[in-house]
């Protein structure tokens, strides 16, 4: 209904003009006001609340609205022309359909059990002579008229609820795609860097930003620092750095800032020799656990480059 406000607003209008020109037709024909008048009323007031309901965006509101008068107008109908047997069976049936659409399960399960109970009341009250008027099956356009507006009611709410059902697929689709999407491109991207990272005559070192353990380094590292791959994995990086000011900055800014500029610090190889280096690390985005891709450089080579 939400999706389809528009719809829903021009068929209860719809409804209200039907049950207006049928119930001034009544009139200028001199029939009576009668109880069929009057259910015809009653209907077009529904639809009027139900159009207003619609513009302040009560859509659970108008949903419940309609099960109730449907229902009412069922037993209305029950009582006013005498027996079960003439409850127009088409408003609980708009009824059932309208609640498995619009509402949810546990609705369902319950207006259902209502309704059940509901026929077994009319039944009870038809046996025991309490109903009013006496059995009749006279039609006439009225009749006509309202098994018209129940059609029109019952292929309105599946249009509606296929409509609904196709959008929430084609919205589930296009989700879809765009996470394939972004697999596939984070796959690339990853293939590329992967294939950057181990090939790369610059240390390269990666981290874990939720633990700081070492993931995985690359030859040129191994080579720089002394370190085996094997004895650095899972590792925190503490033990490779000299314990000084500048590496308390160095942690400080990668803490706060995604990606740090180049800055000086002192390196601890295998064998215990201080390495002056250049250090700079970057943070990805990754929500879950992102990593810290670090580049080292000699002090020396820094300054050829620059």
């Amino acid at each position: 209904m939400a999706a389809r406000e528009g719809l829903a607003r021009s068929l209860a209008l719809l409804v209200v003009a039907l049950t207006m020109v049928l119930f001034v037709s009544e009139r200028l024909m001199g029939l009576p006001l009668d109880a069929d008048s009057l259910l015809g009323l009653g209907l077009g007031a529904i639809a009027l609340l139900s159009w207003g309901l619609l513009r302040r965006q009560h859509y659970e509101g108008v949903a419940w609205l309609l099960v109730a008068s449907l229902l009412t107008q069922a037993s209305a109908s029950a009582y006013f022309f005498g027996s079960v047997r003439t409850v127009n069976i088409w408003l609980i049936v708009v009824a059932q359909i309208g609640v498995g659409i619009f509402l949810s399960r546990r609705s369902l399960v319950w207006t259902t059990l209502g309704v059940i109970l509901l026929i077994g009341l009319l039944t009870w009250a038809d046996a025991q002579g309490l109903l009013k008027a006496r059995i009749g099956f006279d039609v006439g356009l009225r009749t006509w008229m309202m098994q018209v507006a129940c059609l029109l009611g019952v292929a309105a709410m599946v249009y509606l609820n296929r409509i609904q059902m196709r959008t929430a697929q084609q919205q589930q689709l296009q989700e879809a795609n765009q996470r394939l999407q972004a697999q596939l491109e984070r796959d690339h991207g990853m293939e590329r860097f992967s294939r950057i990272f181990f090939s790369s005559p610059t240390p390269i070192f990666v981290q874990s930003a939720r633990t700081g353990h070492i993931l995985d380094v690359n030859q040129a590292f191994e080579q720089v620092t002394g370190y085996s791959r094997e004895a650095v994995l899972n590792r925190r990086d503490a033990f490779l750095w000299l314990q000084d000011a500048s590496h308390e900055a160095f942690v400080q800014n990668r803490r706060s800032q995604w990606r740090t500029g180049w800055q000086p610090i002192t390196g601890l190889c295998a064998n215990g020799q201080e390495l002056p280096l250049m250090i700079c690390s970057e943070r990805d985005e990754d929500p879950d656990d992102s990593l810290v891709i670090t580049v080292l450089r000699l002090r020396g080579e820094e300054q050829d480059s620059a």
